[in-house]
């Protein structure tokens, strides 16, 4: 979701963009949230995160069970 409203950001105009940019920074801070919390290496996972949501379709998550 954080993808698609980056996307949209860059062609809006105005403030609204930054708005639009602030909250799609708000949402990838929810899994990093949710990784630091359970112990794991949060940058590692989101970095592997926004690699497989480059692909379209993708529903990849954290899973704070195995680590991955």
């Amino acid at each position: 979701m954080a993808k698609e409203i980056d996307a949209l950001a860059r062609k809006t105009p105005g403030k609204k963009s930054l708005a639009m940019e602030a909250f799609s920074r708000a949402l990838l801070a929810i899994p990093t949230t949710i990784a630091d919390n359970a112990g794991l290496d949060s940058a590692e996972l989101i970095s592997q995160l926004r690699a497989e949501h480059q692909n379209e379709g993708c529903t990849a998550g954290i899973d704070v069970i195995s680590g991955s």
